[in-house]
């Protein structure tokens, strides 16, 4: 093995080979920094590309891109709410409310230092311990990605901002959307309402923007005219990177355990980081000091979510490179670029090609030390995104969440479905529900499920299906873990009864006295999910057994919470006004429809000059001052800028098919 990591390092000395792993680590910063493009569309784009170099070059490259990627999705997660990749949901939680501080570089060094911490544990686990913890890996079964599915979905009780009952409701709704499309057992088609792109499921990348960033846009620079995407400006400096690598490198346990987390779940085949970092994200609110801080804007946060990113890829590489099974979708076409040079995975990764082998695992620790540097310094820029004026920046986003939202399938309905889940994460903004344990639910309920019709039919054939799902180690230990989790919060809350007694009272009777007018959050969710619980019955009653269970369960779940939801708003009204002013309701409403003209402009005039109309107008429309001739020339050229720089990288360094105009086909 020594021997092996001097070989492959001898690779990193040629310095071709160490220009092509700094410019893959750079592009991957890139797709993962724009919100729907991931590491696996960077990869498969670039695979291409490694056919003329030699083995160890292209593997190099591609380990940059992999290790980058794994950062640059915190870039719009911090900077303006938006996931780059759904591994970067919780690095959301705190580094946005940091960067809305005016502490966005503070969030941005925290997730390099991270990303670069959890990678460098992760790859030496990777290159001394692959192939024992490869075999633990096949030690999880179906029962086993139930129970994770279910752990995961315990992780509510931290993003359900002090009501349990409205995270489960949201949960759980998002569990049935996860069932949309065709259920990958039984092949059956679910839920589409005669859609036929709907087969292949809800888009993540849609439901992500529609979620996380819209209803910010609507909201705050559209709603409230804000004039920058922060409170305060950001003013990048030196000190800033000094302070917060010393406070991350005095909290050793928070680090260690985030990248252990994140590499025990990227050895398990298919789990992926999106539930690396929200596990990691709630045992650190759970065994941090001061918890209540996490969700408010704590570089802690942000840390415990990028170190488990990042130590995922690694972990995900371990299976990969000693069985041939690849632990997450960019490990896949990793293992396609490996069969394409030749390289079989296997023992002769490890014999015949060692040297290659090896280079790539040193690339990956390189490449790690890449992303500190590239962003500790790209921190003095990312920060100042923030700083430009909301009438520039806004639509340039807007644009782009079409465009991340199209690129994935190449389909517009995708972009209609992003919109629409952005209007309902608006709504569930105003009505005090929070949107991240929806998306949780729509990540975790394809595991969920697959683990629990898997167990049905393998515990049926060995004669119980409860024995099989409950008795094995690893289940009874994840049980366990379900149990503390779930039970935690709740029993903490009865050691302090009283002062939690005294501050609800308080609260509700702030609530009933400044908001009696408004609208009963809970009443109108209770019946929204009775009503989405009976269509969902009605419409899925001729499915089989396997093809409809998981439906079932989510929707009885969506009956119990959503009666639950009935008697709390009954009891203990919670009222909200939907709109403070009337001027924000025909704000947000003129830019829902502006954002709906847009998309039905796209498939008539074309991307390039719908795109061209609708930045104008809306940097137009959110100018305070009145618009002048001189305005109107500057607005324009922005547009045109703007335009053509997003159409020449995704048409051109892309190749992604935009739509044109239905003259021109």
């Amino acid at each position: 093995m020594f021997d092996g990591l001097l070989s492959g390092a001898a690779h990193l000395a040629v310095p071709m080979n160490l220009v092509f792993l700094f410019l893959g680590t750079a592009l991957g910063i890139v797709f993962g920094a724009i919100p729907g493009l991931t590491a696996t569309m960077g990869l498969a784009l670039l695979v291409p590309f490694t056919f003329t170099m030699e083995p160890a070059t292209g593997l190099l490259m591609l380990a940059g891109i992999y290790v980058g990627a794994m950062y640059g999705d915190a870039i719009p997660a911090i900077l303006i709410n938006t996931p780059g990749t759904p591994a970067a949901i919780a690095t959301t939680f705190d580094g946005y409310p940091l960067s809305q501080k005016g502490m966005a570089q503070h969030a941005l060094v925290a997730a390099a230092f991270a990303s670069c911490f959890g990678s460098v544990v992760g790859n030496l686990v990777l290159a001394y311990a692959a192939e024992p913890l490869a075999q633990m890996s096949l030690k999880f079964g179906p029962a086993e990605y139930f129970w994770l599915g279910i752990f995961g979905l315990t992780i509510i009780s931290v993003l359900s901002s002090g009501s349990l009952l409205k995270g489960f409701v949201t949960a759980t709704l998002g569990m049935l959307l996860s069932s949309v499309g065709m259920a990958t057992l039984s092949g059956e088609v679910r839920l589409t309402f005669g859609f036929p792109e709907l087969q292949g499921g809800i888009g993540l990348a849609g439901a992500l923007i529609g979620f996380f960033c819209l209803p910010e846009i609507l909201s705050n620079f559209i709603g409230k005219r804000q004039n920058t995407y922060t409170g305060a400006q950001v003013q990048p400096s030196l000190s800033v990177i000094k302070d917060t690598l010393k406070d991350l490198v005095l909290r050793p346990v928070l680090m260690l355990r985030s990248s252990v987390i994140g590499l025990v779940v990227g050895v398990a085949p298919g789990a992926g980081g999106n539930i690396a970092s929200m596990v990691s994200y709630s045992e650190a609110t759970r065994w941090e000091k001061n918890p209540e801080e996490f969700g408010k804007g704590t570089i802690r946060g942000v840390a415990a979510s990028e170190a488990a990113n990042s130590a995922m890829a690694p972990g995900s590489l371990i299976p990969l490179l000693t069985l041939g099974i690849p632990g997450s979708p960019p490990a896949a076409v990793i293992l396609g670029a490996l069969m394409l040079h030749g390289m079989q995975p296997g023992n002769d990764l490890f014999v015949v090609y060692a040297d290659i082998t090896y280079a790539f695992i040193v690339g990956l620790l390189v490449a790690s030390f890449a992303v500190l540097l590239f962003g500790t310094a790209g921190s003095f820029v990312y920060a100042r995104i923030i700083n430009v004026p909301s009438r520039t920046l806004a639509p340039l986003i807007l644009v782009m969440t079409v465009l991340g939202s199209y690129a994935i399938r190449n389909n517009l309905l995708d972009v209609w479905v992003m919109l629409v889940f952005g209007i309902i994460g608006l709504i569930l903004n105003r009505l005090r529900f929070q949107p991240a344990p929806l998306v949780l639910g729509i990540i975790l309920g394809p595991y969920i499920e697959n683990g629990l019709v898997q167990s049905m039919m393998i515990g049926g054939a060995s004669g119980s299906v409860l024995s099989y799902m409950t008795l094995r180690p690893i289940s009874l230990f994840l049980i366990g873990l379900c149990v503390l989790s779930a039970f935690g919060p709740w029993l903490l809350s009865l050691l302090s009864r009283k002062r939690m007694a005294k501050t609800q009272v308080d609260g509700a009777s702030a609530i009933n006295t400044n908001t009696i007018s408004g609208i009963n959050s809970d009443l109108v969710m209770g019946v929204v999910c009775l009503i989405v619980a009976a269509i969902v019955l009605y419409s899925t009653g001729g499915l089989s057994q396997y093809g409809g269970v998981f439906i079932r369960f989510s929707t009885g779940l969506l009956v119990l919470f959503g009666i639950a939801s009935l008697v709390r708003g009954i009891r203990q009204p919670d009222k909200v006004q939907f709109f403070e002013t009337t001027a924000e309701r025909a704000r947000i409403t003129t830019g829902v429809v502006m954002l709906a003209c847009y998309l039905v402009l796209i498939p008539v005039i074309g991307f390039v000059f719908a795109s061209l109309l609708f930045y104008l107008i809306m940097s137009l429309t959110l100018k305070d001052s009145p618009i002048t001739f001189k305005s109107f020339i500057f607005s324009l050229l922005q547009a045109l800028f703007v335009v053509a720089l997003l159409y020449s990288l995704f048409h051109f360094l892309l190749q992604v098919p935009l739509p044109t105009s239905m003259w021109l086909d």
